[in-house]
């Protein structure tokens, strides 16, 4: 009898009601995991699993007290094994989801374990750009983070401060090797609107060419040797910027042009001006310059003297940029015309994924800006596509598992925001019973006549008619599309 007994106490413990709430728990346990929304989501958890905890206290409390005979064994004996298995399933599959919501890139767990391995915050105290200088932000992040002895820029450097020498933000990423010869990464940010701390994201992906055109050590000296209080003095405006991207090559263009070399002998720092050069200016330049005001007031580019630097016809052909598109190592540019480029740059990658900055230049890629940190939303992929209509409306894609399906993206404003693209989807027949829409590789959109069109295409994995496509029009600067026809 004592069976029976035990086998109600299940069945009455593990109740419909019962079930329910652990289902409501495990979904958003799963859900917490995946997407985030601690605000919304954690409540709901914590009082889920507040009230089954409550309940099976109760019930063993209950249990040991009574000691009543209960009949209709068989009933509770199914009852009980049928709730076991749907409280057991229920369970296991939130938690399977739970671990692939740990992958790396595949849920906000995994965002959440990656920060922990790899993001550091630190406290951001010597951030006068006048009186603490360059040596500050490297004294700061030290505390947490050892940096080689020999640095090396992926990119650029880029800072802006204000007329008082307060920092409002930092990019970098750099580079170099440690102790044991392994090459380390550092990508650095820092914006004061949003933080007092210095983030600094560890082991991204890089491209560690350790190309001496990029060596951070000129720019240490240049930042030692020059007074950016003097240099800005005179412009009397609010906000001002700094930008390093190692050797630059100027052409015959003096505009703004300093040379500076520390005197071996005397320890003094001489400065000094051309007019006429007889060779084209090449040199490790830091350029001082006021945001948004490039085309105004001529920035002051401060070229080391202390290191050779080589030119040559080859040099030259590699630092030209085409009208359109072009690929180069991952990395898409597209140029409205001779001056006005975008470029989509990789500042992390991970098995097969990568995220990615927006660069705008102004000046034929002798100098760029980054205008948006994170022009696909937070997703990452690999870039597979970026076109620009005019001046405010452009086009990027981020396409996912080798080419398989894509995302189109648009912007109105330059590339300082983006939305993503809503499709209208075009279903075709599978089977007799069954629809589907093929179409899910987007490409460029392009113009004719005063209309935007679009071709969707099939991506690596579509079968579907011979890889035909679908062909969209706007009438709204892409805003929204409108299906016309399948095209070949």
């Amino acid at each position: 009898m004592k069976k029976n007994k035990n086998y109600k106490f299940g069945a009455l413990t593990l109740n419909p009601l019962i079930l329910i709430i652990n289902g409501i728990n495990c979904y958003y346990l799963y859900s917490l995991f995946k997407y985030g929304g601690v605000r919304r989501k954690l409540p709901v958890i914590l009082i889920s699993t507040t009230i089954l905890f409550i309940w099976f206290l109760w019930r063993i409390y209950r249990y040991r007290k009574q000691n009543e005979i209960y009949d209709n064994a068989n009933y509770f004996k199914i009852w009980y094994f049928t709730a076991l298995f749907i409280l057991l399933s229920t369970t296991v599959i939130a938690g399977i989801n739970i671990y692939k919501s740990g992958i790396p890139f595949n849920g906000k767990l995994s965002w959440f374990i990656h920060d922990l391995k790899n993001k550091r915050e630190i406290a951001f105290i010597h951030n006068n750009i006048y009186d603490d200088g360059l040596e500050g932000l490297f004294k700061d992040i030290s505390k947490k983070v050892n940096l080689p002895e020999e640095l090396y820029i992926s990119n650029r450097f880029q800072l802006e401060f204000d007329k008082n020498g307060e920092i409002n933000n930092i990019y970098t990423y750099l580079y170099g090797k440690d102790d044991k010869e392994e090459t380390r990464s550092f990508l650095i940010s820092y914006n004061r609107d949003k933080s007092e701390d210095v983030t600094v994201y560890l082991n991204g992906y890089v491209n560690e060419d350790y190309n001496e055109e990029m060596k951070m050590q000129p720019f240490i000296d240049l930042m030692q040797w020059v007074s950016l209080k003097e240099t800005v003095y005179r412009w009397d405006e609010e906000q001002y910027g700094i930008l390093y991207a190692g050797v630059r090559n100027w052409g015959y263009n003096t505009d703004g042009i300093i040379y500076v070399k520390k005197n071996i002998d005397t320890g003094q720092v001489e400065t000094w001006k051309t007019e006429t050069p007889k060779d084209e200016i090449l040199g490790y330049t830091l350029s001082v310059y006021v945001p948004s005001k490039e085309d105004i007031i001529t920035p002051v580019r401060y070229i080391h003297h202390g290191f050779r630097v080589l030119s040559g016809k080859e040099d030259e052909q590699a630092r030209q940029w085409n009208i359109g598109y072009s690929y180069k190592d991952g990395e898409e540019t597209y140029f409205l015309n001779k001056n006005r480029g975008y470029q989509l740059s990789i500042v992390d990658a991970a098995l097969g994924s990568r995220f990615y900055v927006l660069l705008h230049t102004k000046d034929s890629g002798h100098t760029w800006e980054t205008i948006n940190s994170d022009p696909f939303l937070n997703n990452t992929g690999v870039s597979s596509g970026i076109t620009f209509i005019n001046e405010e409306l452009g086009f990027i894609r981020l396409s996912h598992s080798g080419g398989k399906y894509a995302e189109l993206y648009r912007t109105e404003d330059g590339g300082i925001s983006f939305k993503e693209v809503s499709i209208q989807e075009v279903e075709v027949l599978l089977n007799e019973l069954e629809t589907y829409n093929p179409f899910d590789f987007p490409e460029m959109p392009y113009q004719e006549d005063g209309k935007l069109f679009l071709l969707v295409g099939q991506g690596q994995d579509g079968d579907y008619n011979g890889g035909i496509k679908a062909m969209y029009e706007s009438k709204d600067d892409g805003k929204t599309w409108e299906y016309i026809k399948e095209v070949n």
